[in-house]
């Protein structure tokens, strides 16, 4: 945190006090219910909201003091500055949460949260044993317009026994017959952090310029209890077309044998998480191949992969393996992936990405939706290539709401449930058939109109 000024009122959310609440949110600990309550909105509106040029769609907003802190490292290793707090403000306050009246609640309890610097509390989100989840709304009666939109939010997921695993978004657009659902699994990160939301699931013909019903609910079960907190609903731009990101962790042999030659037939680049301490091994990709990916357009970039999940070691043991990776990743000709970082075991805690973020300008996690301008860059979240169904779907979800869908491989080959070379060419070939551009990590830092390079 920077002791120059004040921060601002929500500055926590883009701070050091972020802790990956896990790439999610609040949903909890089990599968949700089907089950839908009313009061519900069933018509469809009688005029469309105001587009976001409209005088009428700024009202929608309200006041953001989202203040960019410019911290700066003096570490010759670090990067120049903290992309959470650049990245953070993008686009427009949607609900600071400020006036809980304007929410209601299907399931579970709505109440005032954390205070926060300058002023303010974020809402808390309760269910009881006696509830399935907490489950709360905002109603727009006449419609609003999101089409040209992508929500993200700032979730604390708990603490303890009640901390939950997961958040479920659900823009109701305009009724529960037709809508957009989109969730994020939580589970690997602790503490406040930015969610960038995506589709993951449609019911019926959603129309996005039509929202009637925000909802946001964390699913916990019967008898078992969940509290997290939300705040800083933020809309940002969409972007012109949607992309893929293709990362494979671990430099294994099988990436550069297999799934290279087929990403070169069709001109993709990928993304390669290198742990330097098996770079020599047999079975691994060495500097002379991965430097060959690199002049094939590649990103090389950290994977500080121990025994264990980064949050098992000590802030100094996790400073050690997070800097002697990016040190060689520049000693080897890897400067401009070493920009950022896949995290290990898709696990990372408030020391994990504090640290992370004074070395590395984005980090990716596990996960599952697709993202537009990202407001979360410590927690870009991946779907994983093994399951080819729902990175199938997801894919089209990127191209039909014009986002970036980021995807997680390992081994080819490998046996189990890893991916074969065969599906993976389904994989590409599906990724062709689409138009999908086809990005790396340094693309999608230079998208951000945050970023000034």
């Amino acid at each position: 945190m920077s002791p120059r000024k004040p921060y601002s009122r929500r500055a926590f959310l883009h701070l050091g006090a972020v802790t990956l609440a896990g790439a999610a949110g609040c949903t909890g600990r089990g599968e949700t219910s089907t089950s839908t309550p009313t009061p519900l909105v069933d018509t469809p509106a009688p005029a469309v909201g105001a587009t976001a040029t409209d005088e009428a769609a700024t009202q929608l907003f309200v006041e953001d003091d989202c203040e960019l802190d410019e911290t700066e490292f003096d570490d010759p290793l670090a990067v120049g500055f903290d992309s959470r707090h650049r990245l953070g403000c993008q686009g427009l306050l949607f609900d600071d949460f400020n006036d809980l009246g304007r929410w209601g609640t299907y399931d579970g309890s709505i109440d005032v949260g954390t205070p926060r610097v300058a002023g303010g509390y974020a809402a808390q989100l309760s269910a009881s044993a006696d509830d399935q989840r907490a489950w709360v709304y905002r109603r727009f009666d006449e419609g609003i317009d999101l089409s040209e939109y992508d929500l993200s939010l700032g979730v604390h997921s708990g603490t303890g026994s009640t901390r939950v695993e997961q958040v479920r978004l659900q823009l109701l657009a305009p009724d529960r017959h037709n809508r957009v659902d989109m969730w994020q699994p939580i589970n690997g990160v602790k503490g406040w952090t930015r969610l960038d939301f995506g589709p993951t699931e449609e019911f019926g013909s959603p129309d996005l310029t039509d929202v009637r019903e925000i909802r946001f609910q964390t699913w916990v079960g019967q008898g078992s209890e969940g509290v997290c907190t939300i705040d800083e609903l933020r809309v940002t731009p969409k972007l012109d077309e949607g992309g893929v990101i293709l990362t494979f962790d671990d430099i294994a042999l099988s990436q550069y044998e297999k799934a290279f030659p087929i990403m070169q037939e069709y001109g993709y680049p990928g993304v390669a998480g290198a742990i330097p301490w098996v770079s020599e091994d047999a079975d691994r990709i060495d500097v002379e191949r991965l430097t060959e990916m690199q002049e094939a357009g590649w990103d090389i970039v950290s994977h500080p992969q121990a025994p264990h999940p980064l949050p098992s070691y000590s802030a100094a043991e996790q400073e050690e393996l997070i800097c002697e990776t990016k040190q060689w990743l520049i000693d080897n000709g890897f400067e401009s992936g070493s920009r950022f970082i896949i995290f290990p075991y898709g696990k990372a805690d408030e020391t994990t990405l504090d640290l992370s973020a004074k070395y590395h300008h984005l980090g990716f996690l596990g996960g599952r939706g697709a993202s537009g301008l990202i407001t979360g860059p410590m927690t870009v979240s991946r779907v994983n290539g093994d399951d080819l169904e729902t990175t199938d779907h997801i894919l089209q979800m990127a191209k039909k709401y014009r986002q970036i869908a980021v995807v997680m491989f390992h081994t080819l080959d490998g046996g189990g449930s890893r991916i074969t070379s065969a599906e993976f060419r389904k994989t590409i070939e599906r990724i062709d058939e689409l138009g999908l551009r086809v990005l790396t990590a340094s693309d999608l830092w230079k998208m951000q109109p945050a970023v000034a390079e």
